[in-house]
């Protein structure tokens, strides 16, 4: 008995020892994790001890000091990297935190972050294959009886399934010095010139984004990834393999999770873990501004929240406007609009077809005019060699004549080629909608936008970087690869100049309606049928440049609304002036006359027309009702007597 009753107390005495230890072993875990210095909860455990942490250019003060990331949200997901003033959103009807409408599945397509955040918040979000590792991925998918099928096939032709060691661990050792804060060595190690940094001087400021806006919101390890003992490392083929798991869950993952979204699309972001210099760069163009458009847009990087900023996109249906969704995710997650899933080919991103699924139609024909160009006709012609670097082509030889991807990617200095994937750095006209400076700050509201003149002034007040004059040069020197330099700026002067001409007929246009309306002669106004036609009618807050004949009435149809003059100005605004523009600009002669400048005079004739019919109504109603009270006073008269 005294030999049980003793070790029952040994017993006692190592188990009360035990939860002593564990519970020290508790609060040391908790009070390391309360540490300034490790301001999250995710696996970054392995870096090298750096002595200062990258700063957070949001608040100017070292990351971590102030308190822990949150998780990606509808509202702070955006503010993660885009360096606008207060990151606000365009319009009131945005909440930080959530959408201002609900979106439909369809969306999870286009802006995958923001609807799995968005579905988790208001119902219980089903786990697509849960607890799944990556063979298994692999393994179920090359299956010819299983969805994804050929997807697959895709994929195992790409350079994603056979990685090769040298290139892929420079890849993440770029993506580590940007977590480090390094932002100049990461410049060099990923072969962006100091002259192109200068030009876009935005690029510091994404890259120091970067450790925030990418590898601590996926929360990615990136010394995992690389290594013999990398989930991704494949020794038999002694190469790296970027498998489903790694853009369907997160880069390095071992199995899909259990109470959150399991296997969701890719972002930029995702991508942005191994292609850092890309993401930097494609994320710079929300920093090149060309006022009086809004900062950073038209760009591939205000995609989405151009689409979803606009009028009508809060009134119409989501399935209506499925067309606007599948180009404008170009924000969110667009790698794919180019390098086309899932074989991620160069090649295809390099061919002008790639940009003609969204680069066409009414109000951008950039790739019917340039198809019709000579430039076009020759590389149809000629097909170019699309595999091979366009830093490295030779015009005349590899390319002997420029495409979309040509002009609009590469630039020079001094001899040097430099390929980005910031394609706004000399845009000058951008999308070409803007036609005069609503806030005077440039030139009178009452002239036509000369962006000569606007770009400058833009430059030298601050709100942009560069002017028309640096931006200028920039073409010419992509230009004068073929081109003579007299040739390049004739033509270039003789397409400004036409463009400012071009919007003295919507100025004049514009000052037509205006006053129709407010006179209220247009005819919806006349039979008091004029309806309400978007939220912001509602709100009484306008957004657009030439209110009252709003870009939105040719988006949306309300209860007699537009009238058929606006409609019309809508179209010349919105159609025909870019189709002069973009004809004449890409060298594309019908385009550019016939079926550009030639509509505006036809559209400009029916609108001086039909201001003429709408004045000569009123005066006719008038006179009518002149007629009547006058024959009212005689019968009156008559009836007296």
């Amino acid at each position: 008995m005294k030999l049980l009753l003793s070790d029952k107390q040994k017993f006692l005495k190592l188990a009360s020892v035990f939860l002593s230890l564990l519970l020290i072993f508790l609060l040391a875990v908790s009070a390391i994790s309360s540490q300034d210095d490790e301001d999250d909860d995710w696996e970054i455990v392995k870096y090298p001890v750096e002595k200062t942490p990258p700063l957070d250019p949001m608040t100017g003060t070292p990351e971590g000091k102030t308190e822990p990331p949150a998780k990606p949200t509808p509202g702070n997901y955006r503010k993660s990297y885009l360096p606008f003033k207060n990151n606000a959103y365009p319009t009131p009807l945005f909440t930080n935190n959530t959408w201002y409408f609900p979106p439909i599945h369809h969306q999870g397509y286009m802006a995958p972050e923001d609807y799995y955040e968005w579905l988790n918040t208001v119902t219980k979000l089903s786990t697509p294959h849960a607890n799944e590792t990556r063979q298994r991925c692999e393994s179920c998918h090359a299956d010819s009886q299983t969805d994804g099928f050929g997807f697959y096939h895709q994929w195992l032709e790409s350079r994603h399934a056979n990685a090769r060691k040298d290139v892929f661990e420079r890849y993440i050792r770029q993506s580590k010095l940007l977590w480090w804060g390094k932002v100049d060595e990461f410049f060099k190690e990923a072969g962006i010139p100091d002259w192109f940094v200068e030009k876009v001087p935005g690029m510091r400021e994404v890259a120091k984004l970067y450790p925030k806006a990418v590898v601590r919101e996926l929360g990615v390890n990136l010394d995992e990834l690389v290594g013999r003992k990398s989930p991704l490392w494949d020794e038999q083929r002694k190469a790296y393999r970027v498998s489903c798991i790694d853009c369907h869950v997160k880069p390095g993952a071992t199995k899909s999770g259990e109470k959150e979204p399991g296997i969701v699309l890719p972002t930029t972001r995702t991508c942005a873990t191994c292609h850092a210099r890309q993401w930097v760069e494609m994320m710079s163009e929300l920093t090149v501004n060309s006022p009086p458009f809004p900062p950073g847009r038209p760009s591939h990087a205000a995609g989405w929240i151009s689409n979803i900023a606009v009028p009508w996109y809060a009134t119409n249906s989501r399935q209506l406007q499925i067309g606007c969704d599948s180009c404008h995710n170009t924000e969110v997650r667009g790698c794919d609009s180019c390098h086309t899933r899932h074989s991620f080919d160069t090649k295809i991103a390099r061919h002008p077809k790639a940009c003609e699924a969204c680069h066409m139609g009414p109000d951008h024909p950039d790739y019917e005019a340039w198809s019709t160009s000579k430039h076009g006709h020759v590389c149809e012609a000629s097909h170019p060699d699309y595999s091979k670097r366009l830093a490295e082509a030779i015009p005349g030889k590899d390319y002997k004549a420029p495409t979309c991807q040509y002009c609009h990617m590469r630039y020079k200095e001094a001899g040097e080629v430099y390929v980005s994937h910031n394609m706004v750095a000399k845009a000058i006209w951008r999308m070409g909608t803007a036609y005069h400076d609503p806030t005077g700050k440039l030139m009178p509201p009452d002239q036509p936008l000369d962006m000569r003149i606007a770009l400058n002034k833009a430059r030298d007040l601050g709100l942009a970087e560069t002017g028309y004059d640096e931006r200028r040069e920039m073409w010419t020197a992509v230009c004068t690869d073929c081109h003579g330099q007299r040739f390049v700026e004739t033509w270039r002067n003789a397409a400004d100049e036409g463009l400012v001409q071009a919007y003295r007929y919507l100025l004049k246009q514009k000052a037509k309606i205006q006053k129709l309306f407010e006179e209220g002669l247009l005819m919806n106004q006349k039979f008091a049928v004029r309806g309400k036609d978007t939220v912001q009618d509602f709100l009484s807050v306008h957004f657009t440049l030439d209110y009252p004949a709003g870009l939105w009435r040719w988006f949306h149809k309300g209860q007699y609304t537009p009238s058929e003059i606006e409609r019309r100005f809508v179209e010349v605004w919105f159609r025909w002036i870019l189709h002069y523009y973009k004809g004449t600009f890409h060298g594309s002669p019908d385009i550019s006359f016939h079926q550009g400048i030639v509509q505006v005079w036809k559209e400009d004739a029916y609108i001086d027309d039909e201001e003429l019919k709408l004045r000569k109504l009123d005066e006719l109603e008038r006179r009518v009702r002149q007629l009547e009270q006058n024959q009212l006073k005689q019968a009156r008269g008559n009836g007296a007597r």
